[in-house]
């Protein structure tokens, strides 16, 4: 099987951490620290794939909006079991930055977007039971 782990340019990786682990329940994994203890690489489980989050290298710093113009989405592909729309209003209640409203979409999905402390975007999508994709 084939599997791509992410990684994710952050400013602050117990930061990134906290809110993929607490706000989106996936299962902590991996923080690694520098000889004076700041945390440098971290990484977040959900399934079968692997987000990793790493600051810049010694000397190194982040472009002022390095994470916005990045290009970087991630798709959190829920099964049809689950509460997406529980899990919206939990997230809006907690105050995610919400950058998509919930919403069924023509492909069959059901989704929302948040984008993560650093300002990558998060789609959370649900296939439409019994739904299918329109040609476009």
């Amino acid at each position: 099987m084939t599997t791509l782990w992410p990684t994710l340019t952050v400013r602050d990786v117990e930061a990134s951490l906290a809110f993929y682990h607490g706000a989106l329940g996936f299962r902590r994994d991996l923080l690694e620290r520098d000889e004076g203890g700041i945390p440098t690489l971290g990484s977040v489980e959900v399934g079968e794939t692997v987000i990793m989050f790493e600051t810049p290298g010694p000397g190194a710093e982040l472009e002022p909006n390095h994470a916005a113009g990045s290009g970087v989405t991630l798709t959190l592909c829920l099964p049809s079991s689950a509460d997406i729309d529980g899990l919206y209003a939990r997230l809006q209640r907690e105050g995610a930055a919400i950058c998509a409203p919930i919403g069924d979409r023509p492909w069959g999905n059901r989704d929302f977007g948040i984008r993560d402390p650093d300002g990558y975007q998060l789609i959370v999508a649900q296939p439409i039971p019994g739904a299918h994709a329109h040609d476009a």
